[in-house]
This record gives structure tokens, sequence and C-alpha cells, in this order.
């Protein structure tokens, strides 16, 4: 089975923006891009201030929903990179287990990140911290440009690279003998095409 370099979809400007960046590694690495979303919806956790709830719309719209959010960012990725295989796959289920799925089958995992501190991010739940706490697999998170910004990631579990910038070891260990080699071969294959 080809490896793929995979991308979280959830629609925010920052999981477009990790799309952009994932298509241009896909293609340094002569490899196919994946899409994927996990479309099922968990009603929140605690109750509005109004007292009344809010509803998890029926499943078929939630994957017609998804369906329509894949379309969109692989005609948005297709108009950039002609030639680019791009496979898309709505992943039935909550978005951290079906990312960490999703991963298994991928060289890299890219996902969108809000750019929000760490603190921030564990207390909000972030779905890219929770993942990148868990996932196995190399994880790029990826920023939205603000105000002219160059995109370009923002953390991940094995390195960090942009398209323009050399490679930086930045690996965490996962129970890892030696993570610190695990970063630096991944770092060097990154800066491979480069």
């Amino acid at each position: 089975m080809t490896r793929t370099i995979t991308v979280g979809l959830d629609g925010s400007p920052a999981s477009l923006a990790a799309a952009d960046w994932a298509a241009h590694e896909a293609q340094l690495r002569d490899l196919p891009l994946r899409l994927v979303t996990a479309w099922e919806w968990q009603a929140p956790a605690f109750a509005p201030a109004t007292g009344l709830g809010v509803p998890v719309p029926p499943s078929d719209l939630q994957r017609a929903s998804a369906q329509h959010l894949l379309a969109q960012a692989r005609s948005r990725v297709g108009e950039t990179r002609p030639g680019l295989r791009i496979d898309t796959d709505e992943i039935p289920g909550l978005p951290v287990p079906a990312l960490l799925k999703a991963a298994e089958e991928a060289e890299l995992l890219v996902l969108g990140s809000r750019g929000l501190s760490k603190a921030a991010g564990y207390l909000l739940g972030s779905v890219s911290h929770a993942v990148l706490a868990s996932c196995e697999r190399p994880v790029v998170l990826v920023r939205a440009a603000e105000h002219g910004e160059e995109e370009a990631p923002a953390e991940t579990s094995a390195r960090e690279v942009s398209p323009r910038s050399r490679p930086r070891d930045g690996v965490r260990g996962r129970g890892q003998h030696k993570p610190q080699e695990a970063g630096i071969a991944l770092a060097g294959d990154a800066a491979s095409p480069r």
C-alpha cells in the first residue's frame, strides 16, 4: 500500500492552510494527497446560557456536509497543483479517533492549528492537540496566515518544516528508545527534496 500525505479537514481557515501545505509536501515527496474529515458531530458537553439545547443534525446531513467540504478542498488544491493525485475520504466517527485511524496509513498527518497557546488549546479540548498527543505517526500542525504572513507549521510531533524553511528537530518521546534519532532521521527526509 502506498503511503500518503494525509490532511484532516474541518472547514476552518487553518485546515485549508494545512491542505495547501500538505499538497506542497506531497508534490515534494511524490506521494498522493489524502483529504479526510470525520463527519460525526458530538453534542455540546455543556448547556448553553439560554437553557435551550443545540440539536445535532441527522447523520445524513452530517455526511453530506463532510462530502461538500471535501469536494471544495479537493477543487481548491487541484487548481493550484495540477497532476497531484488527490483522494478524499469522509470517515464516520468523532474527529480524534478518526484522525488517529487515518494517520496509521499515512506517511505524515497534517492538521490545522488555530494558533492557541498550549494551555488554551488543552483547556478548550483542541482536536489537533489531542491528535498530536496520541499519534504514533509524524504530525504537522499548520496555522493559517494572518495579515500577510506566510503559512507555516506551528508544532509537530516529529519535526517542524515549512516549504521555505530548514527542518528543525522537534521530537517528543512516545515510548521510543531514542526519540532524538527518529527526529533527526525525519528532519533529514524532509530536507532531502529541498
